[in-house]
């Protein structure tokens, strides 16, 4: 899937509310406020960002995010456009 934002976007999420990323290759995800759950498809591992954490979704597998805190704000870009 290919998601045609501004080079920027930002997704506000209340406490449980969750977001889906069908295809997130090399998107990168940063918690702007709120802790956000991070679950990538066919890993084992899930990752928690707290506020000013970042992660970079490495393959084209789909994402889940759900906010842990609310409201909890979202910042993606792709990985080659991301700076700190």
């Amino acid at each position: 899937m290919l998601i045609d934002t501004p080079p920027k976007t930002r997704l506000l999420l209340q406490r449980g509310q969750t977001s889906r990323l069908p295809d997130a290759r090399a998107t990168h995800l940063c918690s702007a406020a709120g802790t956000l759950w991070i679950t990538v498809d066919h890993d084992r591992r899930d990752f928690v960002l707290e506020p000013g954490q970042c992660f970079v979704v490495p393959n084209g597998e789909g994402v889940t995010i759900s906010a842990l805190s609310g409201p909890a704000v979202l910042d993606l870009r792709l990985a080659t456009e991301a700076r700190p």
